[in-house]
């Protein structure tokens, strides 16, 4: 069934105010027929079971069935704080990442990031959201993951050390995994800060300043992986283990 996330303000007891892009990726793209179901979210974790109606051939209305609550949410709040890299690699660990899971995700400028300087994304935040809503509506999220502007490493790491638990991604840690982590915390987090680096890793004086602030460092496994990969795979594992 295709899903749609639409401002709360669009919601109303029994229809929805479908808007102009929704609706005609509705007529033109989906093709979908009179009568058709589909299904709504106001980003606020309800789900809006819903038909759709022609009113004339430009012109559609939805009819709300049913409201529940929506699914496809983590019981933990993950927040991802991720080295600013080239505009596709980035935009793929957006899609990924919502597809994994994540709630958040936090540009950071660290010393070996690609991009230095925040005006170089300048203008890129509200494609960066479509991904992101498209991501979640096609992979069954009950919400968009939020995309924060970026910042630099040391506003990263004084932000995410007020999770529950602050784990930082490291190729030079070789003892402490996820899964020895975040074992004992199953019933007792509710967020969780990821950090990951940039092509290249983290320096060890980012390491240390890391540490110093009270984040954990954990190893991936035995073998590097490329920054993106790093990025979906901490969020995986990290609700896998946290979930399981």
């Amino acid at each position: 069934m295709n899903r749609f996330f639409v401002d709360p303000t669009a919601i109303h007891e029994n229809s929805v105010d479908i808007p102009d892009e929704t609706a005609s990726q509705i007529r033109k793209v989906l093709r979908l027929k009179e009568g058709t179901r589909v299904q709504f979210l106001d980003n606020h974790g309800w789900l809006y079971e819903s038909v759709i109606h022609y009113t004339d051939p430009k012109n559609i209305t939805a009819e709300i069935i049913k409201k529940r609550s929506a699914e496809g949410e983590p019981a933990c709040a993950v927040s991802l704080y991720i080295g600013l890299t080239q505009r596709e690699k980035f935009e793929w660990i957006l899609q990924k990442c919502t597809e994994a899971g994540v709630s958040k995700i936090i540009p950071m400028i660290t010393e070996r990031s690609l991009l230095r300087k925040t005006t170089d994304i300048t203008g890129k935040k509200e494609r960066w959201e479509k991904i992101l809503k498209e991501a979640s509506e096609q992979c069954g999220r009950g919400s968009i993951p939020k995309l924060s502007d970026p910042l630099s490493f040391h506003e990263a790491v004084k932000a995410g050390s007020l999770a529950d638990k602050a784990l930082f991604c490291w190729e030079d840690e070789k003892q402490k995994t996820l899964r020895e982590i975040l074992e004992p915390l199953h019933s007792t987090t509710s967020n969780i800060s990821l950090m990951v680096g940039p092509e290249g890793g983290f320096s060890t004086e980012e390491a240390a300043l890391a540490q110093e602030a009270g984040w954990s460092t954990v190893t991936l496994g035995k073998r590097i992986y490329r920054m993106e990969t790093a990025a979906i795979a901490s969020v995986i594992l990290t609700l896998y283990e946290l979930e399981r």
